[in-house]
């Protein structure tokens, strides 16, 4: 009897350490908007510098954030970004300044070469947004974008995007979904914005 609950007790044990833990799904954000181009020179000669964007410390993060109600805030435990949303935003402004062929050149901040321009991004939310009963959600994405003369140190134009989506499935997917269709009416709106800075 001894030796069967030792062995009883060992396969318990066993078990136990070899429980398998679920993988956390990992989601990314691939904008799928064509560009619009550029069709006056104004800016044709002079080079562009995208700027990291500033945010705060959560949309540096990876961990997936959303909101029920007014005032609680959570992370999903079982979801996480390939690429924080900071990252997100600032590649898909880059690309979209590059494809609108506004500029002669466009580079990150981080480049050595010198440049005419710099466009500085401040991300005020990027959030899925659930109601108190969580029965209704939404995605929601506001940025401004300030382009400033390097040379001067003069702001050439200033302007606030929002964008705010209704999501159907009530998870993190779901949100990641409506995130991805407010960036595309965002950067559609930012493209309109810059070709008509630069006319």
């Amino acid at each position: 009897m001894k030796y069967l609950l030792i062995s009883l007790f060992s396969i318990f044990l066993s078990g136990c350490l070899t429980t398998v833990v679920p993988a956390k799904s990992e989601y990314r954000i691939k904008p799928d908007i064509e560009a619009v181009e550029n069709k006056s020179d104004n800016c044709k000669t002079k080079s562009l510098k995208i700027a990291q964007a500033f945010s705060s410390s959560t949309l540096m993060s990876n961990h997936m954030m959303y909101s029920i109600g007014e005032l609680k805030q959570y992370a999903y435990t079982e979801s996480l970004w390939a690429e924080n949303p900071n990252t997100i935003i600032t590649s898909s402004i880059l690309k979209l300044m590059r494809d609108t062929h506004v500029f002669k050149s466009v580079q990150m901040s981080k480049s050595r070469s010198r440049s005419d321009f710099i466009l500085e991004i401040n991300i005020e939310d990027f959030m899925q947004y659930f109601d108190e009963a969580s029965l209704h959600s939404q995605a929601s994405i506001s940025m401004t974008l300030t382009l400033i003369d390097i040379k001067s140190n003069r702001v050439v134009s200033t302007k606030t995007f929002d964008a705010i989506v209704d999501v159907q499935d009530l998870n993190a997917q779901g949100g990641v979904k409506g995130l991805k269709e407010a960036l595309n009416i965002i950067l559609k709106d930012v493209n309109t914005w810059i070709i008509g800075v630069c006319k």
